[in-house]
């Protein structure tokens, strides 16, 4: 099927980013049902679309009539037949479980009326093994929207071990087809690309402050101000959610190993139920609004040290074949809103410098902030 044949697009889940991968295709023609098990859950998705699209008139980038128009082609429903029959492309966005996903894709394989290809919206988990769950693995891909869907435009596409060529074009397609830019990941790998260069950053300033080397408000000024990030690692921490950091960093130290473990001040927040902006404290206390963070606070930190844990992930994923080094910088231009990509900062700040800074941390906490062998071979 080509992408001017989709008619009908389904959404499993209506939380915060099924609901707004909803709006998205919505918004591009597409007729859209969107499947949850709970009404209240379905009624408040559907109040959030509404408020979306009014922000976005008032914004004058919708007209009031085609705002009307994207929410009449949504058709929410407790159903999974319903959602699913006659869909050509379905799109899951249940929590981060990859059994309650693999169940999930077995039922809708048996409910689907066609064919579709069953997209996942994962963060963090293996397209390979949801497609276990279904008979039909080369129609299961790897579509990963980020947070909120309607206002970022990176789309991660991600091939399974068995997924068709067919399947990865579609999904490409489509993803362009709703104004967004896809991203190849040549290969299955563990947080992909944007999570995989960034979550192991933000594991390793909590580490940082772990071992009294700086304080939360000094990384988090230097990396903003000095390093020109939209936002410091721990506030980035609260607001994506200590819970789901964790289990990100979990996933990762069972697949890549000891390094990847979560940070033992990520470990107590995620046990203390401090899980960021969502409950009111995580490394922050967010009962008085947002924290400010005061720029002279970060001019004794040098930021190349974070950096060089960013370039040094994207750089083991080029030389594991998972992405190009101009597709990663992309990604985490468009998908982490950085003001570069991590080879542009390598070649801004040095490969040298990197390397130094790398076998430093080496020397001081382990082998496994060994330079990888592709920045050794731009040195």
């Amino acid at each position: 099927m080509r992408v001017e044949g989709l008619r009908k697009i389904a959404v499993l889940g209506a939380g915060v980013m099924g609901h707004g991968i909803a709006q998205v295709a919505a918004m591009a023609g597409y007729g859209v049902s969107v499947r949850d098990i709970s009404q209240e859950i379905l009624d408040r998705a559907l109040e959030n679309i509404r408020r979306s699209l009014d922000k976005l008139v008032d914004k004058g980038r919708l007209s009031r009539r085609e705002a009307e128009e994207a929410l009449s082609r949504i058709r929410p429903t407790l159903s999974l037949v319903e959602a699913v029959e006659d869909a050509d492309f379905i799109i899951e966005a249940v929590p981060e479980d990859l059994e309650l996903k693999r169940r999930v894709f077995g039922e809708v394989e048996e409910a689907a009326s066609k064919e579709p290809v069953l997209a996942s919206n994962t963060s963090s988990l293996s397209i390979t093994e949801i497609a276990e769950a279904v008979e039909r693995p080369e129609k299961v891909v790897g579509m990963h929207f980020f947070n909120p869907p309607v206002i970022m435009r990176l789309v991660e596409v991600v091939p399974g071990e068995r997924t068709s060529r067919e399947t990865v074009e579609l999904t490409m397609d489509l993803a362009r087809s709703l104004g967004k830019t896809p991203i190849l990941v040549k290969k299955d790998s563990p947080g992909f690309i944007v999570n995989r260069v960034l979550i192991p950053y933000l594991n390793e300033a909590a580490k940082m402050v772990d071992r009294g080397e700086a304080g939360v408000l000094e990384v988090d000024s230097a990396m903003r101000f000095k390093a020109g990030f939209p936002i410091g690692p721990f506030l980035l921490s609260d607001l994506i959610g200590i819970d789901i950091l964790y289990h990100i960093l979990k996933v990762f130290e069972e697949k890549l190993g000891p390094l990847y473990r979560p940070a033992s001040s990520i470990e107590r927040l995620y046990r203390e139920g401090k899980l960021g902006r969502k409950t009111g404290e995580g490394f922050y206390s967010y009962r008085e609004g947002r924290p400010s963070i005061p720029e002279e606070a970060g001019r004794g930190f040098d930021e190349v040290r974070l950096v060089a844990i960013m370039v040094n992930e994207a750089a083991k994923l080029v030389s594991d074949g998972v992405a190009e080094t101009a597709d990663v910088d992309t990604a985490m231009k468009l998908g982490a809103n950085l003001p570069e990509g991590p080879f542009e900062a390598a070649r801004r700040i040095g490969v040298r410098r990197l390397v130094e800074v790398l076998n430093e941390m080496r020397g001081r906490y382990g082998e496994g902030y060994a330079p990888s062998k592709l920045l050794l071979t731009l040195t």
